[in-house]
């Protein structure tokens, strides 16, 4: 680099810049001698000059095993690494070292510069964050096995059989659903997505599945969509559920009359698939305008009721199956999810497998921003 001080300046130049600087700044030859350091070395080891520095720093008798030194001799690239450092006065310390050439008027390498910085508040609550971190990961694996362990086995036999898939985000979402029996001739089905994500999203839906399972809800026929959904709008207020809201698909099956009746708050469609459809119309869109539970103690909730002509098969999912962002950061949206289920349909190939597989490569990683929940019921 070239510079417009005299030469007679340069050294004192250098110096003055060094001295200014508030870490350790060491100059060292290739014979591993110190040449010179700054006020800040001082402070920590006394005047070292002439002194060898793996000797005086380390107590070494040869270099040390991984020498920055070393590596920048034999190719003249700066090197940085973190290591921990025991003072003179026993205090161990965390250090950020820099080694980087020094060179002559010829472009020669004469020494090496090592500037040491302190970092040991900075490592120390880069590792209470990693502990914490790890801490998190913990609970949130724990919450999600949990959420799994309520969820109701697969039906393989009868005139309802069901299947899932349940594949919790990173960061644990609010999803869960269930499946059962009313009395001989109903059948509920039903999933819950809980705004936000970790814990707390989880322990309300849970808390939400769990009412439904147990028939908890108040002066309430569970028989009746339009009921169910007032009465956990009722129940589960979102201001005294630290703010969090939650949209739901429940429905109930008549075995004998093949009657589905059904109502959604503020949920995505369900999507029903029947040989007796046309092929013009092979999915109906299974959703009612309704407001999101907890939102608002004032809505109002309405049910439909869908005549089911033959066999069929219901899919209740959550957004997060398609609010999947692709490759070229564009998301992949409920159109291009009906779109793949129509097409797959059509060729009667369609599977939860097959779905959650293409799902993965469009996500192009392996993990979900959101939990990726889906409900399979074949209606016989």
């Amino acid at each position: 680099m070239k510079t417009d001080i005299p030469k007679q300046y340069r050294e004192d130049f250098f110096r003055t810049v060094v001295e200014t600087v508030n870490d350790p700044v060491t100059l060292v030859s290739k014979d591993f001698k110190i040449l010179y350091h700054n006020k800040m070395v001082s402070k920590i080891y006394g005047s070292i000059v002439g002194e060898v520095c793996f000797e005086t720093l380390f107590g070494l008798k040869q270099p040390c095993e991984n020498c920055l030194m070393l590596d920048v001799l034999k190719d003249g690239k700066p090197r940085k690494k973190i290591e921990k450092f025991e003072l003179p006065n026993g205090r161990i310390v965390w250090g950020e070292v820099i080694a980087a050439p020094f060179k002559n008027a010829e472009g020669e390498i004469i020494g090496i510069i090592d500037i040491t910085r302190d970092i040991t508040e900075q490592k120390e609550a880069r590792d209470l964050l990693q502990e914490a971190l790890a801490h998190l990961n913990a609970e949130l694996s724990e919450a999600a096995d949990y959420v799994k362990s309520l969820l109701p086995p697969p039906m393989a036999t009868g005139p309802v059989r069901t299947d899932w898939r349940f594949v919790p985000s990173a960061s644990l979402g609010g999803d869960s659903f269930g499946y059962h029996w009313l009395d001989e001739d109903h059948f509920a089905i039903y999933l819950v997505d809980v705004s936000g994500h970790g814990v707390g999203a989880a322990l309300l839906s849970v808390s939400v599945i769990n009412v439904l399972r147990s028939h908890t809800l108040p002066e309430t026929d569970f028989r009746d969509p339009q009921q169910v959904l007032h009465a956990l709008n009722i129940n589960f207020p979102a201001e005294q559920h630290n703010d969090m809201f939650f949209t739901i698909w429940y429905g109930v099956y008549n075995k004998s009359s093949r009657n589905l009746i059904y109502a959604s708050g503020g949920h995505p469609p369900a999507l029903l698939f029947s040989d007796s459809f046309s092929e013009e119309g092979h999915i109906a869109q299974l959703r009612t305008p309704n407001f999101v539970i907890g939102g608002s103690p004032a809505a109002i909730y309405e049910k439909k009721l869908f005549q089911l002509d033959g066999p069929s098969r219901l899919y209740v999912f959550s957004d997060g199956v398609y609010d999947i962002t692709k490759e070229d950061g564009s998301i992949w949206g409920l159109e291009g999810f009906l779109e793949f289920m129509q097409q797959q349909a059509d060729k009667t190939q369609l599977s939860l497998d097959r779905l959650f597989s293409y799902v993965q490569q469009v996500n192009q990683t392996d993990s979900f921003e959101d939990d990726f929940t889906i409900l399979e019921v074949f209606l016989e």
